[in-house]
């Protein structure tokens, strides 16, 4: 897990381009040594109810996957 801004380039309605930079939280989940999932999960300067639900919902998803016995297959969420 890792915070940081990420940037994206967008064009906007005039054919402009334009840079924009927002923080957020990088779930990256690896197996033997490989990376094998990653999530973004922004947040703004003042998160809000939504987006600490969001936080939550993604940290429980990659701790429950991060538990699960090596070489399970799919995981349906359900223990």
């Amino acid at each position: 897990m890792s915070v940081h801004c990420r940037q994206v380039r967008v064009e906007t309605g005039d054919g402009r381009r334009v840079s924009l930079s927002y923080p957020g939280i990088l779930l990256t989940g690896f197996e033997d040594g490989n990376q094998v999932f990653e999530r973004w999960v922004p947040f703004g300067a003042e998160p809000t109810e939504e987006d600490d639900e969001r936080l939550v919902e993604a940290l429980h998803e990659a701790l429950v996957w991060q538990e699960r016995p090596s070489g399970s297959g799919c995981h349906t969420g359900q223990q």
